[in-house]
């Protein structure tokens, strides 16, 4: 009787009753605290980043650290709250969470340690968060782990023993084909789903081998070694995709007799294999997205693969491989005048 009184009480006056604060912060979302963690960790080493850079000898040029600052940037801009204008602070990740980057700026090798173990923490947090961030911090995290390996020839510095121990935990060969419905249903035409992501992979992969196969004829010795090596790789991706398709009770794409190559092919085979290297990325990324468990954690794998074969060609490889974007689409980092949200001032997480 006395809630129906108040409701009366409010519904006449227009009087808004507002519940107390109760000062407890809302809990977040692993994806959101994944995606926390991976800005805080880019802005503090974008800062260790520009120290090395503005410590380093002059003439020293940029293909160093110089080169990392960009990429950094391009990271945290990134993964700013999409809601965030740029003219207020990156909230900093929750007390307590993991957290893989010193906020001290230091030497080559302390700087090494932390990119190498950003990028591996991101990878093995992409394969639990939702979808669309799962898809970015695979590909922040791919990039990462490869600019480490970059820096790392270029100081003549060994990787950090945790950066090549650790990684995504490469699932089966040939996955359990579940029971299969006899008529299961079917998406809508151009829908999203796991079975058109997996197509796609597969016919990459078709794709590849075709053409890994036309080139091993027009490469120099040395290169088609190589190019050898990268045919019986992708041999392997394609059955193990092909597995993944039929363990998801979809049907596998058929081979088609060949594809028509473009005059690029002949001026430049080596060149044009990065380019179907570069041409899987978006693939794979789609399917790290759209897909869970070992179909995932497969993904992010040959994601980070696929982009350090395109290195391999020379390929220019993205800023975010598996994402299609451009610089000039992401938000700007808030700046100094507006914000103090410099790497040295967040809040570390722990």
């Amino acid at each position: 009787m006395l809630v129906a009184v108040v409701a009366l009480l409010v519904a006449g006056t227009g009087i808004v009753l507002i519940p107390r604060d109760s000062g407890t912060p809302p809990v977040l979302s692993f994806s959101e605290t994944a995606r926390l963690e991976a800005l805080e960790d880019a802005l503090l080493l974008r800062e260790s980043a520009t120290t090395l850079v503005a410590s380093a000898a002059p003439g020293a040029g940029t293909a160093g650290p110089g080169n990392t600052v960009t990429l950094l940037t391009t990271h945290a801009q990134a993964l700013l709250d999409p809601h965030n204008d740029g003219t207020s602070s990156p909230s900093a990740a929750p007390a307590g969470s993991a957290h893989t980057v010193s906020a001290t700026p230091g030497n080559r090798a302390t700087f090494l340690a932390g990119l190498a173990g950003s990028g591996w923490k991101r990878l093995e947090d992409a394969r639990e968060a939702d979808g669309g961030i799962a898809r970015l911090l695979a590909a922040v995290g791919s990039a990462q782990v490869l600019e480490a390996e970059r820096l790392a020839a270029l100081w003549q510095l060994p990787l950090p023993e945790k950066a090549t121990a650790v990684g995504p935990k490469a699932p089966a060969a040939t996955p359990s084909t579940a029971s299969c419905p006899s008529a299961s249903p079917t998406p809508e035409p151009g829908s999203a789903t796991t079975d058109t992501a997996l197509a796609a992979v597969v016919r990459t992969q078709q794709e590849a081998i075709y053409v890994y196969q036309v080139a091993l004829k027009r490469l120099d010795e040395t290169k088609s070694a190589a190019a050898f090596k990268h045919l019986e790789g992708h041999e392997v991706l394609l059955r193990q995709a092909e597995s993944f398709t039929s363990a998801n009770c979809a049907d596998v794409p058929a081979s088609v007799p060949g594809y028509r190559l473009p005059p690029q092919f002949s001026q430049d085979p080596a060149g044009f294999l990065g380019t179907v290297e570069l041409a899987s990325l978006p693939r794979f990324g789609d399917l790290v997205a759209l897909s869970t468990e070992s179909t995932r954690s497969w993904a992010i794998e040959n994601l980070l693969a696929a982009a350090r074969r395109s290195l391999a060609w020379d390929a220019p490889l993205p800023a975010l491989p598996g994402l299609v974007l451009e610089a000039g689409q992401l938000p700007p980092l808030p700046t100094p005048g507006s914000s103090k949200a410099t790497a040295s001032t967040l809040p570390l997480g722990g």
